[in-house]
């Protein structure tokens, strides 16, 4: 008995001592994020090899800056992993210490429930303390040391190639996008604003504001701005679609594509948004080009049918 307590406490002793030999501080276990490249921002105890292998690939950790942390000094590492859609499985290593990290990466509607119901801000105050030495989170520049990669993309956002963080940005609120998202959005983007309110008919994520649903605030290597291929932000709500099954049979029973096909006038590939505008309509369903009644809509593709 009196062994297995010696030995008990022995192991209670050893966790105990490497308990904090290393601290994740972002990003955090279950965490769902809209980048496909993120931060992995540490301490540890020792400049002591890390390892972060992400979706097999491997990252070793060379440089640490000895700075204050809730845990004392400690030497602090930050790197970038690139995530794959959907869920991410992240193992940093460190002496006998293995963290797994699960990283759920979207471009749905889900995200936004997600940072609604809790704060998954790198920029919280008990994070910003690891920072402060360097940074004082009221210059662009301090900005730019850690997100010059939002100049790498093909399309590059006004305000975010301008440096304009805190146009968007709360200062005052851990750096969160300024809420409501549309409301930022419409300050600029006026003609959009007034065509959108005087429709009968708009997109529900519209409306409602969550215009990062779709379009990347900062940039993108499509068109527009978007998240990803226009089917694949289609069917993040409409699932029913993702079938390819859609709109009437024609007369040899087969289903009208949605995807593959090059329409005729400007030779490029159908998509959702070749019938439907993404953001408002004169129609229920939101037809193209301001179009009431489908069969209209279909003419303008099918011009030899007429």
């Amino acid at each position: 008995m009196n062994k297995i307590l010696l030995i008990s406490f022995f192991i209670f002793v050893y966790s105990l001592a490497y308990s904090n030999d290393i601290v994740i501080v972002y990003p955090f276990d279950n965490m769902i994020v809209n980048d496909s490249q993120i931060h992995i921002i540490g301490y540890v105890s020792q400049k002591d090899k890390v390892e972060i292998i992400s979706n097999k690939n491997l990252i070793d950790i060379k440089n640490f800056q000895k700075l204050k942390t809730k845990d004392g000094l400690k030497y602090v590492f930050m790197t970038k992993v690139n995530v794959d859609k959907g869920i991410n499985e992240i193992n940093v290593k460190y002496k006998q210490n293995n963290i797994s990290l699960t990283v759920k990466y979207l471009t749905s509607a889900e995200l936004y429930r997600d940072k609604i119901k809790r704060k998954t801000y790198f920029h919280l105050d008990e994070n910003k303390s690891l920072c402060v030495s360097c940074h004082n989170f009221k210059k662009i520049k301090d900005c730019q040391v850690c997100h010059s990669d939002k100049m790498n993309y093909t399309y590059v956002h006004g305000p975010a190639a301008a440096w304009q963080c805190f146009q968007c940005h709360d200062k005052n609120n851990y750096f969160a996008p300024k809420q409501p998202i549309s409301s930022i959005c419409l300050q600029c983007h006026e003609e959009f604003r007034n065509n959108m309110f005087n429709a009968p008919y708009a997109h529900g994520p519209t409306v409602a504001g969550y215009c990062n649903i779709c379009h990347d605030s900062h940039g993108s290597n499509r068109k527009y701005l978007l998240n990803d291929k226009i089917n694949n932000l289609c069917i993040n709500c409409h699932s029913e679609k993702k079938s390819g099954v859609h709109v009437l049979a024609n007369f040899t029973s087969s289903a009208h594509p949605t995807s593959g096909k090059k329409i005729p006038g400007t030779k490029e590939e159908i998509s959702c948004v070749s019938c439907h505008n993404p953001h408002y309509g004169e129609s229920k369903q939101l037809f193209q080009n301001g179009v009431k009644d489908f069969m209209i809509l279909c003419t303008s593709c099918h011009k030899d049918k007429l």
